[in-house]
């Protein structure tokens, strides 16, 4: 299967945000390299057109809803920038969790805030 296989109607992705940053949405249509936009829908409902000249422009994939909050972010499918934000943001806010590794790398989030952790 190729990349380009995966940009299929459904598909989850993550876009662009001008406050949040990266945006969950999903494909609307299949990709194919001869259209030069993408039809999304967000999480919040809202319809947008991906302007997308070339396949290095397509939105990043999301990762199945079963890798996220992993505790090692190799274990993801898909490990670039909206994935490991998101994915530190899980296990942060709704587990609480400061710590994450990435292989043998560990990634601490400070909470800003005692926790009884130690």
């Amino acid at each position: 299967m190729t990349t380009l296989e995966l940009y299929t109607k459904g598909a989850k992705v993550w876009i662009p945000h001008p406050e949040r940053i990266w945006e969950a949405a999903e494909l609307q249509e299949d990709y194919s390299p001869s259209k030069k936009t993408l039809q999304v829908l967000t999480e919040n409902n809202e319809q947008k057109s991906l302007q997308v000249k070339a396949e290095k422009e397509l939105p990043f994939l999301r990762n199945p809803q079963i890798l996220i909050g992993e505790n090692d972010l190799t274990s993801l499918s898909y490990l670039h920038e909206p994935a490991v934000l998101y994915n530190l943001q899980v296990r942060f806010c709704q587990h609480k969790d400061i710590y994450t590794y990435c292989g043998i790398v560990l990634v601490a989030i400070n909470p800003y805030d005692d926790l009884p952790i130690y």
